[in-house]
């Protein structure tokens, strides 16, 4: 492992019991936990204001776009929009060397809604909480979050499949219940292949499932569905050529 990757490869991976989907400015997104993020440091560099921690610089609100009400003649002016941001100096220590850098982070106070102009009271909070969050992913932290990673639901799904292993009392029964989970699967998508209708249909089977088991880097069963396409493509060639 690179010195420089340390703390990265440690925490590049998120747990998905700490996620969900979320809406931001109409962008489906993956919302992360603050306290999981924080447990995990707390697990890389001891308890908060002994192994890493923060001090606050500066806090401000920030005006954003005029808000208005009515259309036409009956148009109004609301006011400016307002946001909150703070401004952290986040530390570390780390083999006896402390290591500092700063990050922002900003949340809408004062803005419109459906409701007319609303505030929220906790953007202060939130706003830290962003900070803290971003100033982790630049160590690493949930990376794969912030890579896009997350987009690609079969990386989901085989980072569930693995983490369902780690946190299983049972391991044993884990491993084997996903050993069985993993033959359906396979034979699932030879029965489906075996019934295509047409060569473009038979591809794109062949495409999806690959693509599946790609993000588990199963070879073995990614022979197996490749042997599968061209056992049954011959036969699509002939009926065309009849």
């Amino acid at each position: 492992m690179s010195t420089n990757m340390r703390i990265w490869d440690q925490v590049e991976k998120t747990d998905t019991r700490f996620t969900k989907d979320a809406k931001v400015g109409g962008q489906q997104i993956t919302s992360l936990s603050g306290t999981a993020m924080i447990m995990k440091a707390t697990e890389v560099f001891g308890p908060a204001g002994i192994g890493f921690g923060w001090t606050v610089l500066e806090e401000r609100f920030d005006p954003g776009a005029e808000m208005f009400s009515g259309e036409g003649d009956k148009r109004v002016s609301l006011g400016f929009e307002l946001n909150h941001t703070v401004k952290i100096k986040f530390w570390i220590k780390q083999d006896g060397e402390r290591g500092e850098f700063e990050q922002y982070g900003c949340t809408p106070y004062l803005y419109k809604s459906k409701y007319g102009t609303t505030t929220d009271g906790e953007a202060p909070k939130k706003s830290l909480t962003d900070a803290i969050k971003k100033s982790l992913s630049m160590l690493g932290f949930s990376a794969d979050v912030f890579l896009g990673m997350f987009d690609d639901r079969d990386y989901v799904q085989q980072l569930q499949a693995e983490q369902a292993i780690e946190q299983a009392e049972d391991k044993e029964a884990e491993i084997e219940r996903q050993k069985q989970e993993r033959l359906d699967y396979i034979k699932s998508v030879v029965d489906t292949m075996q019934g295509a209708q047409s060569l473009q249909e038979l591809k794109k089977l062949h495409d999806h499932a690959v693509r599946r088991l790609t993000a588990r880097n199963d070879d073995t069963a990614i022979k197996r569905i490749a042997k599968e396409l061209r056992d049954l493509s011959p036969k699509f060639t002939q009926e065309t050529a009849a």
